[in-house]
């Protein structure tokens, strides 16, 4: 009888210590705490820095002469209007450009459009020989190497001596300013291929110096004549081009981009004469009007470093476990 009251304690206390066992607290170490991956996305306001270089496309600048008439000898007034007909290839110069950048981009899948707008400005080539108080953007102390100079020779009728004209020209572009839409595709989420296009404004400058004079048996008693000219003004037209942009780190983007420019046409009138000193006072050897015109076309190539502002973007929901 006390073996049977024995071995049904012993049951119990077996029966009863392994539920007390499967009720006390497993001692497994907690699931890790879930760190969301880092949110790369291009919607946002941006603000940058850029430079590169700026190549003019346009290298002749045209002279079409006018003969005004002199009341001295007509001969030698349309022989310097023949003579100021020159075609001068301008040096075509790199200049460098300088500037910032700001826009905005929204992001829908791997598709990126936005705007874009910039200032740069432009320095080397500037003149030194400005004859307005125009500085340029970077100043005025580089040497007139964006510049050429075209000779023309014209034969005097019934004369052992010809008209000699000799026109110079200077250029540069002071500054300019873009504004364009871009629109691109992520090749990765990190790298975006654009193509980008607008509108674009810029100061053009161009200084002429025009001189007449004779070359020969040269006839006594005149005044070489002397023109300057200077040209400076701000001009409108369209940029197109495309890129690409690499965000290498979370609101951080490099690119690098080309684009080609076009602000007009533009023309420059300049009037130089040939006076005589002998006989009456004064008198006009020749009156010759010029016109000298050229187009403002070049290509951009440059780099950028851009900040995505994320400062007050909604924080991404992530689930609690």
């Amino acid at each position: 009888m006390i073996r049977k009251i024995l071995l049904a304690s012993v049951a119990a206390a077996t029966v009863t210590g392994s539920a007390l066992a499967a009720d006390l607290p497993s001692r497994k170490a907690p699931p890790p705490a879930f760190v969301p991956p880092p949110v790369w996305t291009w919607t946002g306001l941006y603000i940058g820095v850029n430079g590169g270089g700026i190549w003019n496309n346009s290298r002749n600048f045209v002279t079409n002469a006018t003969d005004f008439g002199a009341t001295g000898t007509p001969v030698i007034s349309a022989a310097a209007a023949l003579a100021a007909n020159n075609i001068i290839p301008v040096n075509n110069r790199t200049q460098f450009l300088a500037g910032g950048t700001w826009g905005y981009n929204w992001q829908w899948n791997q598709w990126v459009v936005g705007t874009e707008s910039d200032f740069q400005g432009v320095f080397g080539c500037n003149n030194n020989n400005n004859n307005n108080g125009n500085f340029g953007f970077f100043g005025n102390n580089n040497n007139n190497n964006c510049g050429g100079t075209a000779i023309g020779v014209a034969p005097v009728a019934g004369a052992p001596f010809s008209v000699l004209n000799q026109q110079t020209i200077t250029r540069s572009l002071d500054y300019l300013s873009t504004s364009r839409v871009r629109a691109g595709f992520l090749v990765t989420p990190s790298l975006l291929v654009y193509a980008t296009g607008g509108v674009a404004i810029g100061r053009v400058h161009v200084n002429s110096l025009l001189t007449n004079t004779f070359v020969g048996p040269t006839p006594a008693g005149f005044f070489p004549g002397i023109s300057t000219a200077n040209y400076s003004q701000l001009k409108a037209g369209f940029v197109a081009g495309g890129g690409l942009e690499w965000m290498f780190f979370k609101d951080w983007s490099v690119k690098a981009e080309a684009m080609y420019y076009d602000l007009g046409r533009s023309t420059l009138n300049q009037q130089v004469q040939l006076i005589a000193s002998a006989g009456p006072p004064g008198l006009l050897l020749s009156n010759t009007g010029t016109q000298t015109s050229w187009r403002n076309t070049g290509v951009i190539a440059r780099a950028g470093l851009n900040y995505h502002i994320h400062w007050f973007d909604a924080a991404p929901v992530v689930a609690r476990y």
